[in-house]
């Protein structure tokens, strides 16, 4: 499969930092569809919310950019590290970002994407389908998605900066993302490649542990049943390629991995 990319080398140093810009407590009644049936007890969650920023071969890659929570509270989330302040914070110029990969076109995956004014833009493309979709026909209204969110999207296309992808392409050498559809239906995960397997960011296709573990279904959702076959797919790469699959939301990834030096936790070294 050719790649988006022209880089040519995968032999260089790698590192991925996952950046926490806000938060929030949730129930798991409240996040994981028909939890009842599972028959446990009810709990708490602490919910993270991140974007996470890939060094290799000199360049810059991010997955997804983070919103402003103080401009639009949409779920109580709190404010942790604005994601300006958290790409300061690793030595990050937005100007300077190569590619950012879009997971899907939720308003906290890429409320930031016009401050890459530089990157290539990758996403999916049943999600552009979907959501320039419903822009066209004016049906965002109650969505988790707005005309703002958007029109960052529109005008990397209009400068050929955007990159739909249907099936698993290798975007970056190393890096590979795979359409799965089902929290949204362009939703896309990518696999990070090491010698010692690498990572597998699952984003929003599995927010929590919980649903590696058990396959348990997000309550958000545009298919069920792609939903559930994302959740598979997820379990069977890991599998294949040894990755480590990193749940985006879940606040426990930050007691798993080490924070990076004078960042007091917004920022986990995931993979160095």
């Amino acid at each position: 499969m050719p790649a988006v990319s022209d880089a040519s080398t995968t032999d260089r140093p790698i590192s991925v930092l996952s950046v926490k810009y806000g938060e929030r407590v949730v129930k798991k009644s409240d996040v994981f569809y028909d939890y009842a049936s599972y028959g446990v007890p009810d709990g708490d969650l602490e919910m993270d919310y991140n974007f996470w920023a890939v060094h290799s071969g000199g360049k810059v890659i991010l997955i997804d950019t983070g919103y402003d929570i103080s401009k639009h509270d949409w779920l109580g989330e709190i404010s942790v590290t604005p994601t300006p302040q958290g790409l300061e914070m690793i030595g990050v110029d937005p100007l300077d970002v190569d590619m950012v990969i879009t997971s899907h076109f939720h308003y906290d995956h890429i409320g930031y994407l016009h401050l890459f004014e530089n990157a290539t833009v990758i996403s999916g493309q049943a999600e552009y389908d979907y959501w320039i979709g419903k822009l066209n026909n004016d049906d965002l209204e109650g969505e988790f998605s707005t005309v703002d969110d958007l029109a960052p999207v529109l005008k990397a296309q209009q400068e050929g900066r955007l990159k739909l992808i249907s099936h698993e392409t290798e975007v970056f050498p190393g890096i590979t993302v795979y359409p799965v559809g089902g929290h949204c239906p362009g939703e896309l995960v990518t696999r990070i490649d090491t010698p010692t397997g690498g990572l597998i960011l699952t984003v929003d296709a599995a927010h929590f542990y919980e649903q590696i573990e058990h396959e348990w279904p997000f309550f958000a959702f545009t298919d069920l049943d792609e939903m559930r076959a994302g959740l598979s797919f997820i379990n069977k790469l890991a599998k294949e390629t040894g990755a480590t699959i990193i749940p985006g939301h879940d606040a426990r990834v930050r007691d798993r991995f080490p924070a990076a030096p004078g960042t007091t936790g917004q920022v986990a070294t995931v993979l160095a």
